[in-house]
């Protein structure tokens, strides 16, 4: 190796001693990225999908539905919390391959006149009861350092189909067990 080639190689490899980073252009870039995601980023524990042989009736609203706790009314049964609760009797007919949508209750699934869904109310109050123990222990309190009151929400997606006389048993219910919101879930029209 010449000489020539050495002396090359040490003045590439020297760093000019004035030499320094900015950085505050890249700290502008990264707080204004950061800045984005935190806007765009959304929380929700809802997790609100479609069930197959369910047709929700249509809706133009864009506001998401807050969160809650879900029952779902099926041509087959009632769900509760992914937790099968009352089953319909089905019987035959025309409609729907076979069976018809009758949307009937035993007689033994509802009491208080044929009002109440009693599997339903049970459960709705074994729900509201554990919402209560735990705001009891949560430690956001109202101005008096009370617990925060039940809100008494729930989320409702029904077939479409559903007859008004069966929504009526289970909004009476979901009042019995003092569940006094209702959010009636609707698929967005694009």
């Amino acid at each position: 190796m010449s000489r020539t080639n050495i002396r090359n190689r040490r003045s590439r490899k020297k760093i000019h001693k004035d030499f320094e980073l900015q950085l505050t252009s890249m700290m502008d870039i990264l707080v204004i990225i950061l800045v984005f995601l935190l806007k765009s980023y959304q929380t929700s524990t809802n997790s609100f999908t479609s069930v197959p042989g369910i047709k929700l009736p249509l809706s133009k609203s864009q506001d998401n539905p807050p969160d809650s706790l879900h029952l779902i009314v099926t041509p087959e049964a009632i769900t509760f919390e992914n937790q099968r609760i009352v089953e319909f009797v089905q019987s035959p007919g025309a409609i729907d391959g076979g069976a018809s949508l009758s949307y009937e209750f035993r007689d033994e699934d509802l009491d208080e006149g044929g009002l109440r869904v009693v599997r339903l109310y049970d459960a709705l109050n074994r729900a509201r009861e554990k919402a209560e123990v735990l705001r009891a222990k949560s430690e956001a309190r109202d101005a008096d350092g009370n617990p925060l009151p039940f809100d008494g929400l729930i989320a409702i997606q029904a077939d479409k189909r559903v007859k008004y006389e069966t929504l009526r048993k289970i909004l009476y219910t979901a009042g019995a067990a003092e569940f006094r919101t209702f959010r009636l879930l609707a698929m967005k029209q694009e």
